[in-house]
């Protein structure tokens, strides 16, 4: 059974964070290719150094696009409700994850950003449960929706009630 799309989406700045991730590694693996068609050249086979520059140029390219299209991919399939029944999310497109989180279950909602995420003046929101697989996390949202999420969950779970 497929279940319906959650109501919210995450916001659209997101996609740039995942842009600038995606960029960043493509630049490490370049960085990496080159490293390697250098040191097979200085090793003294120019054939074998030809071959690395192509398969690893070849790479970095796919690597430059997919981190160009997936973020707008993801970004649609990236979704979040709080329901009667628990935290409701949905992630992935070509495995896709669709996750309930029922509130009895959810021991801590903590926010996060690292400082790309600050950068575009995102957070995410991480909820844990007893269960390593009943984990999840919203990431991109604006402070004050990720606040009143926080707020909202903590409440149905009876956080502040100190369980």
């Amino acid at each position: 059974m497929i279940l319906r799309e959650p109501a919210n989406a995450l916001d659209p700045r997101v996609r740039a964070v995942w842009t600038a991730e995606g960029l960043a590694a493509t630049l490490v693996l370049a960085a990496l290719v080159a490293a390697a068609t250098v040191i097979t050249a200085a090793a003294g086979s120019s054939t074998a150094a030809w071959v690395v520059g192509v398969a690893g140029g070849t790479l970095v390219v796919l690597a430059a696009v997919a981190a160009v299209v997936r973020p707008r991919v993801d970004y649609r399939r990236s979704r979040y409700e709080v329901m009667e029944l628990g935290l409701y999310v949905t992630h992935g497109w070509l495995w896709r994850r669709w996750q309930v989180i029922p509130h009895a279950r959810v021991q801590t909602v903590d926010t996060t950003a690292g400082p790309l995420l600050r950068a575009f003046g995102l957070v995410s929101v991480e909820v844990r449960t007893a269960s390593a697989a009943g984990s999840t996390s919203v990431p991109g949202l604006r402070p004050e929706v990720a606040d009143a999420l926080v707020e909202e969950l903590a409440r149905r779970a009876g956080i502040e009630e100190g369980t």
